[in-house]
């Protein structure tokens, strides 16, 4: 596969977050756009005297109709990623593969990106039952891959992290981005590459993963055709 990057919005930047889950709030549908995003809020370090919480904002959906494909991975079983070396809190990373941390789910591939690019599309409610069996009755470390946004450093006045931030009283940082951010056929900027890692039973090393595309992202040649 060729890719080329997805731009992100000014102000964010790309890495990634240890956490502390402290809250699931599910899936949140617009009626208005039809997109979807699954929320989750979290914590840096419970035991730092400065924690800082996150929201973590996962697009499930971005059109009236189902467009982002989703698989999840449990046990995850990778050596390429040294979890336990990955700091709690959000630590920024370079797009580029100087960078060990920073993925590319095809230059330096952590599973089978074939498993993502030919699965089908999934609902909204159909991505969200799937994250729900891992936070409902569960509050897991995670760790993220995507970007970072906040308050005084995005500049998209409608960018929904900081909406929710405003209108539901939610920390004004965040985590978004938690998907691919590239596209089949071109070839251009990469390892900027969004996942979710939840550590399960919060056992070193014992993870699930999720991997995220939207459906116009990662299309085989066939079906683009």
């Amino acid at each position: 596969f060729q890719m080329d990057s997805v731009n992100f919005a000014p102000g964010k930047v790309y890495g990634v977050l240890r956490a502390n889950v402290i809250a699931d709030n599910g899936e949140n549908h617009s009626h208005k756009t039809g997109a979807s995003h699954y929320n989750l809020l979290s914590v840096d370090n419970q035991q730092s005297e400065t924690p800082e919480e996150y929201q973590i904002n996962i697009d499930i959906q971005s059109l009236q109709s189902a467009n982002v494909k989703c698989i999840s991975i449990d046990p995850f079983i990778n050596s390429l990623i040294p979890f336990s070396s990955i700091p709690f809190g959000f630590t920024s990373l370079e797009s580029n593969d100087t960078d060990e941390l920073a993925l590319d789910l095809v230059r330096r591939p952590i599973f089978d990106l074939n498993l993502l690019i030919e699965s089908q599309p999934l609902t909204a409610d159909e991505i969200a039952v799937k994250l729900d069996a891992y936070f409902k009755n569960n509050k897991p470390n995670v760790i993220i891959f995507g970007t970072k946004y906040d308050d005084e450093h995005t500049l998209e006045e409608n960018h929904y992290g900081l909406q929710r931030a405003q209108r539901e009283n939610k920390p004004a940082r965040g985590i978004d981005d938690i998907h691919m951010n590239q596209i089949v056929s071109k070839d251009d900027h990469a390892y900027q590459d969004g996942a979710l890692f939840i550590q399960n039973n919060n056992q070193d090393n014992a993870y699930a993963a999720f991997f995220f595309c939207f459906d116009n992202q990662c299309k085989t040649e066939a079906s683009s055709q």
